[in-house]
């Protein structure tokens, strides 16, 4: 065995493991700290992704039976459904840019009215620059086509992107493996939801998401080229999807290096394969060059000049990952601080601090554990911080806004149950793959980015679940290319022992459901968001001080119900606050001195109001505000145009996610479906081996 031949089996079996450490992980410990996610219990995951693993192998087993010519309908009927659900989504959820998507939205909006003074945000992240020249671009474009900055036309642009990388790879497995596979991969296209989710965000994550199938494709066909012309074409091609993904995104540098790996480990068709390989790697090398260069000149065209005294240093983002109070992601007090200092040696002195400091109060068992913390946030959940990335919304159905807590409940557990059965599937492909001592060029190639980039999540950098998001798509591809019915092991009776199994995993679903209804039927409280604008305290602060007898009066529109106003929370504000109609007349007036953090008033029903915050003490008043060029909500401060309160209401409730009778009702559907697919297993097995 040659030495490029024990590499690619050393590193598939690499690939493997980090497969079976991931699904243990989603199995046992999703990360429920982030959020108020109530996961079900490892037990019912593990039965629900066997019963999406039988769903799938039905819808196998009746695709394998359909003629060729049929499966160029199927295809074209997958398409309609897919771009069907993405138009309504694209329509009905509008996201509403927060955080660092704020100040990248309002950046692009003011280089689109000529304005090229750049936020202090920027030259403190200067990652995000190439995304806001991105976004400034597609706006504009969007004034032309639609005559205004609409939201619907960024989704629409964004799950068009997001459909190239798809129906790239549907095409390449349709051509180079069989239909069945480009219809079975659309179908796990179609029902995953992070997809959906990513879609509505405009943020570098969606900008890279079809990278990585448009990367894979462009390696295949590369290393079947057989002439010169062929193989710069093709390679160009590689070196310039290398180079844009990670001008927008860095951490893609590991899809580079797997990709050369990949080009020098694994054969190819061109002639003086040798220099073929070189050529192509200072091709890409070339293309990395004249990116990086074009970014610069776009950037000094923008009226953007980088400067290193403000830039938040790689060590930073490093040590605040060693933090032994967090899991290894971004935590705003390490940032604030390192943030603060005046140069960029004294930025690097102090992060230099900070990671002497987290290793030295972790020791050696606290760093294995920490590891784990960070391996658990970067790989054990399924969603991909789906029902976080977005915070807030300007368009939602009222319907699902007030029955958003149950919802995203179900959704969030079955897209984890999704999850561990696309990690089972391509674990047992990479299994097999071992024991055959070969592995297919798309599953290493692949498997080596997913690896990188755990090692530079998990080890060096600051984790976050959507980081692992480039993952999804390699095991949707990876389940739709290698899924299998299971063989048939012989058996004396094999009637019997189908029954005895079927029945066997029936009573398992029964009593995991009765132990999870035990668990979900208990009273929680539900937070609904009427309105949430949350702006104004990340990396500014913003203020606006109001003297004693003084007031903001921001109007705003309820679609729901709603019992709770938060105002400026985390500091301790405190003042009065007076809903009125949006005449001015007023409807409820709280106490004068009470904490704006968390007021309760009666419930009041979805319409227009004006929320009043006035200062009722003898001291000035700050209370945080956030500017923008773009609406955050569809009214500014009456006092402040262009200005608008950081403030939450929401309605609040101890109730149960399902009641028992809706738990009962769920429940007996779970083991009606269960049961089902059991008939069909005991009918399939009775074909096959009659």
């Amino acid at each position: 065995m040659s030495f490029r031949q024990k590499l690619r089996i050393s590193g598939g079996l690499l690939i493997t493991g980090l497969l079976a450490i991931t699904g243990l992980l989603a199995l046992l410990c999703p990360v429920a700290y982030r959020a108020d996610r109530h996961w079900w219990s490892p037990l019912l995951v593990g039965l629900t992704s066997l019963v999406y693993l039988g769903l799938l192998g039905i819808t196998y087993w009746y695709l394998h039976h359909l003629p060729p010519r049929t499966h160029q309908w199927v295809g074209w009927g997958l398409w309609a459904v897919l771009l069907t659900g993405q138009l309504i989504i694209a329509y009905d959820w509008i996201a509403a840019p927060r955080a660092d998507l704020y100040f990248v939205h309002q950046q692009a909006v003011a280089l689109l009215n000529g304005d090229h003074q750049w936020n202090a945000y920027f030259y403190t992240y200067p990652n995000n620059v190439p995304l806001t020249l991105l976004l400034a671009g597609v706006l504009k474009l969007g004034r032309w086509v639609t005559g205004g900055d609409s939201g619907v036309w960024l989704n629409l642009v964004q799950f068009a992107w997001l459909d190239t990388g798809i129906a790239v790879m549907a095409h390449h497995l349709r051509r180079q493996v069989a239909p069945l596979r480009a219809n079975l991969f659309l179908i796990l296209v179609t029902t995953s939801v992070p997809l959906y989710a990513y879609a509505l965000n405009t943020y570098s994550d969606t900008v890279v998401l079809p990278a990585v199938y448009l990367v894979l494709v462009a390696l295949f066909r590369f290393r079947r080229a057989v002439t010169w012309r062929q193989g710069l074409g093709r390679g160009l091609v590689l070196g310039l999807l290398l180079a844009v993904s990670y001008l927008f995104k860095a951490n893609f540098i590991v899809l580079t290096i797997a990709v050369l790996l990949g080009l020098w480990l694994l054969p190819n068709h061109l002639p003086r394969v040798g220099w073929g390989k070189f050529g192509v790697t200072l091709l890409i090398a070339l293309c990395f060059a004249g990116g990086m260069g074009v970014n610069r000149w776009a950037q000094t065209a923008a009226g953007y000049q980088a400067d290193p005294n403000q830039a938040l240093p790689a060590l930073s983002w490093i040590a605040m990952s060693w933090n032994p109070a967090y899991h290894g992601d971004y935590n705003k007090q390490d940032a604030d601080t390192v943030i603060a200092a005046p140069t960029a040696q004294a930025k690097t002195t102090l992060a230099q601090e900070h990671l002497a400091q987290a290793f030295d109060q972790l020791g050696p068992s606290g760093v294995a554990v920490h590891l784990f913390r960070k391996a658990q946030l970067f790989l054990a959940t399924g969603t991909f911080d789906s029902f976080q990335v977005n915070s807030a919304f300007d368009r939602l159905p009222t319907a699902y806004r007030r029955h958003q807590p149950v919802c995203e409940w179900l959704l969030a557990n079955l897209t984890q149950a999704a999850y561990c059965g696309l990690l089972l599937i391509n674990l047992c492909w990479g299994w097999v793959q071992w024991r055959r001592r070969h592995f297919s060029a798309g599953f290493w190639v692949g498997g080596l980015f997913a690896l990188g980039l755990t090692a530079f999540h998990v080890i060096f950098w600051e984790t976050e679940e959507r980081y692992a998001l480039p993952l999804l798509p390699l095991l949707l591809a990876g389940a739709a290319s290698s899924f299998r019915l299971p063989e048939r092991c012989p058996v004396r009776h094999p009637r019997v022992w189908s029954r005895t199994l079927v029945a066997s995993f029936s009573v398992l679903m029964v009593g995991a459901l009765a132990w999870g209804g035990v668990v979900h039927t208990r009273p929680v409280t539900q937070l609904v968001d009427a309105v949430s604008q949350n702006e104004g305290r990340y990396y500014q602060d913003h203020l606006i001080r109001l003297h004693a007898g003084q007031h903001l009066t921001q109007p705003f529109t309820a679609p729901v119900t709603l019992n709770r106003l938060v105002v400026d929370p985390n500091r301790g504000t405190r003042g009065q606050l007076t809903l009125e109609t949006r005449q001015g007349k007023p409807i409820w007036r709280s106490a004068k001195r009470v904490s704006l953090a968390n007021v309760k008033l009666p419930d009041q029903p979805a319409g227009t109001y004006q929320l009043r915050v006035t200062n009722s003490g003898n001291q000035p008043l700050a209370v945080v505000t956030a500017p923008a060029n773009y609406p955050l909500l569809p009214h500014a401060l009456q006092q402040h145009p262009h200005q608008y309160l950081r403030f939450v209401a929401r309605h609040a409730a101890l109730a149960p996610l399902l009641t028992p009778k809706r738990y009962a009702l769920f429940a007996g559907l779970w083991v009606l479906l269960t049961a089902s697919l059991g008939a069909w297993y005991v009918r399939w097995w009775k074909k096959v081996t009659n």
